[in-house]
């Protein structure tokens, strides 16, 4: 048996790196997943990546979850696709980095509206479709080890990775009552856009995202000179989506690969 069978999963940020290859996973694990993303084009190309490979099981909802409105309209589209609603994945996240003396209002907040006031807005929203009795869903929320031990230059990323670990514990006390666990993983590099070289990285809403070589190289270095790709980060998050977790709520999980102890 498949560990989401006849389950439904929404995953923000699914149109590339971990929550694309997290939604992937969920449908080879019997899931149906809401594709979610900013952007229509990767959002589209990945629903109609996994349908190729398990029919059926995807559909794209592309919106702001900035927005309360953006929220609760993807948390809608999910449960009118698949009549409801178990597993919710905030994944969504951008980098803007900045010396502190040097960091703009606006590199602030599009970080941490996206990392931390966006996975409030989807828990809220998914609250009309989760917080009731026995519900049993899961809620997984995708930190930072610069969340637990701060970082150069990304005093806005770090500030909203922390925020989302006590965010997990509000809600895992909030909502145990319902039979709704809620963890966090918190990753050190994974091989996604954001951490790729930045002196030939993606420009991502007007501004070039990356790591800079040699800050990357060092942060590699700790973590044994490897980096995670997104498919092996997907692993952990699904152990807290299924059953594997049955008993575990409120807790972090560092994957770090010893770059954090």
């Amino acid at each position: 048996m498949r560990k989401l069978d006849g389950q439904v999963a929404v995953i923000t940020g699914s149109g590339r790196g971990i929550g694309k290859a997290t939604a992937m996973l969920f449908a080879r694990e019997g899931a149906s997943v809401m594709v979610n993303d900013i952007d229509p084009a990767p959002c589209e190309e990945a629903a109609n990546e996994i349908n190729k490979a398990f029919p059926g099981k995807a559909a794209c909802c592309v919106a702001d979850i900035t927005k309360g409105e953006g929220a609760q309209k993807l948390m809608d589209a999910a449960v009118e696709k698949f009549g409801k609603m178990d597993i919710l994945i905030n994944n969504a996240g951008i980098t803007r980095d900045a010396m502190i003396h040097k960091m703009t209002d606006a590199q602030w907040d599009v970080c941490v509206n996206i990392s931390l006031k966006g996975a409030f807005n989807c828990i809220r929203a998914a609250s009309k479709y989760m917080r009731h009795p026995n519900h049993n869903g899961r809620i997984v929320n995708v930190s930072s080890v610069a969340g637990l031990m701060g970082n150069v230059g990304q005093i806005n990323y770090s500030s909203a990775k922390a925020g989302l670990i006590g965010m997990t514990k509000t809600v895992a006390r909030e909502w145990a009552a319902f039979g709704i666990r809620c963890n966090v993983v918190a990753y050190g590099v994974v091989d996604t856009r954001l951490t790729r070289e930045k002196e030939t990285g993606d420009v991502v809403e007007g501004e070039q995202v990356g790591i800079p070589k040699k800050i990357r190289e060092l942060m590699i270095g700790a973590m044994g000179g490897k980096t995670l790709t997104p498919e092996e980060a997907a692993k952990p998050i699904l152990f807290f989506a299924s059953d594997d977790s049955n008993f575990i709520t409120g807790n972090l999980l560092n994957i770090s690969g010893g770059a954090y102890m």
